[in-house]
């Protein structure tokens, strides 16, 4: 009897495009002919070890991987609710022009095919230095931002434009109301700046071809697996035809130099990149090494703390923690790791905003984005994070600028511990000499003292008598 696994390992391998080395040589083992009558024990378990092995690796790939090419969706964007590139260019460009105190649109950073990346700095413009009380100033929080590094992704966007639509409305809003009060929180106390379509190439491809699984740039590299922090590792695919494909190397991508070189330019106190497909916040590292080594980002406790209050900001609860430990596959070259890691900035954040995860029947649309219908109760119930995301921001800037100070700050304290020490010595040397002054000098006169004995004395004189 002949036994062929060969038709088994062609439909395995059809499952997914593989490019690696590994998988065409165990292809190749598992084509050739086995005959099984007439081989040792040995070899023929050798041979089944080998076609087990290539069935778990094939199934040790990530739990949410999937290939890139259109599938007949659920649903579909309503343009006339979700914008298109276009559309968030002219709305940038609107707010940008209507408020030029508060908002500066910038075209510099461009993709592969010549568009712009939409970065957009928000600020009151009016200093670097917010007065905190009259001795203390704290610098504005810096806070940079990215959206859309994944194109099939659009509603992070769209909670971006709710968010600087929230800022806007609130500077024509009544004074003390709530929305006037964040309006000017925002623009005095933060320096933002927003990279509000990380990925414009593989956005205009999504829109053109109504690929909604298209996931990277016009090269169909993922640009949070094409950053400097161990890039190439098990957590990316060098497979132009993988959705994780890194890449040729590290920073190949004109689309990733905006968030290098403004890092560069830069020192930012925290940074966030904005996902969708499940509610979850990342907290670094979630690269292979990483996990295996148990490496942990130098601001952890102050990471984890933020993501805690996040977690429940709003009426959705996220789930949080590393990332490594947060998921059952690891990442590799991620812009938040790098952040984290090279960058050193102290908060970095990979947070997907809304989903409910993979599950069974979902297409690519519907896996990351509500449905037009339902865009903005998504984006309204999402706010509330913002928010939370900024007050806690500027209240941490302000503990460290108070710790910075701390000497300074100690020194009232000292001063009046001089003044008390001065006075007690001043009332001690004056009681000390106050019974050398006349009579009418004394503040305390000195009084005639009658003991026991002689009242007693008096009292046995007058019955005597």
């Amino acid at each position: 009897m002949q036994f062929y696994h060969g038709d088994m390992c062609m439909q395995m391998c059809a499952v997914r495009n593989l490019g690696s080395k590994i998988f065409r040589n165990l292809l190749q083992i598992c084509l050739f002919p086995v005959r099984l009558k007439g081989r040792s024990v040995c070899e023929r378990k050798l041979q089944m070890n080998l076609l087990i092995t290539l069935i778990v690796v094939l199934n040790s790939q990530p739990a949410d991987a999937r290939d890139v090419k259109p599938k007949e969706e659920t649903y579909v964007p309503d343009y006339t609710i979700y914008h298109n590139v276009s559309q968030l260019q002219k709305d940038l460009a609107d707010i940008a022009q209507r408020n030029p105190n508060y908002f500066k649109l910038d075209h510099t950073y461009r993709s592969r095919l010549d568009q712009s990346q939409l970065l957009l700095r928000i600020t009151n413009f009016t200093g670097s230095r917010v007065s905190h009380n009259l001795h203390v100033h704290i610098p504005k929080v810096k806070v940079l931002l990215s959206y859309a590094e994944h194109a099939r992704e659009f509603l992070p966007v769209e909670s971006m434009l709710y968010f600087l639509h929230n800022i806007t409305g609130g500077l024509m809003a009544p004074a003390g109301s709530h929305s006037d009060l964040f309006s000017r929180f925002i623009l005095s106390n933060f320096d933002l700046f927003i990279v509000a379509m990380m990925n414009p190439d593989g956005r205009h491809q999504v829109e053109t071809t109504k690929n909604y699984c298209w996931r990277g740039t016009s090269e169909g590299v993922d640009l949070n697996r094409n950053f400097d922090w161990n890039f190439g590792g098990p957590g990316s695919s060098g497979d132009v035809n993988d959705e994780e494909y890194r890449g040729k190397k590290v920073f190949s991508e004109p689309e990733s130099h905006i968030l290098r070189e403004l890092t560069s330019k830069y020192k930012f106190d925290a940074f966030v990149s904005f996902h969708a497909g499940i509610r979850q916040i990342y907290v670094p590292f979630a690269d292979s090494k990483s996990k295996k080594i148990k490496r942990k980002p130098h601001n952890l406790d102050g990471m984890l703390d933020l993501a805690t209050i996040l977690s429940t900001a709003t009426v959705n609860h996220y789930r949080y923690g590393l990332a490594y430990n947060l998921n059952d596959y690891t990442a590799d070259g991620t812009v938040f790791d790098y952040m984290a890691g090279k960058r050193r900035i102290p908060f970095s954040f990979a947070i997907e905003l809304w989903g409910i995860g993979d599950y069974k029947g979902a297409k690519c649309f519907d896996l990351f984005n509500p449905r037009s219908k339902n865009l903005q109760v998504a984006v309204e119930e999402i706010h509330p994070l913002y928010e939370s995301l900024f007050r806690y921001l500027r209240k941490w800037k302000e503990r460290q600028v108070i710790k910075a100070l701390d000497p300074e700050l100690d020194a009232p304290s000292l001063t009046l511990g001089f003044i008390l020490l001065a006075t007690v010595i001043i009332i001690t040397i004056f009681v000390a000499i106050q019974n050398k002054l006349p009579q009418c000098l004394r503040v305390f006169p000195r009084r005639r003292v009658i003991s026991l004995k002689s009242l007693s004395s008096t009292f046995s004189m007058v019955q005597l008598r």
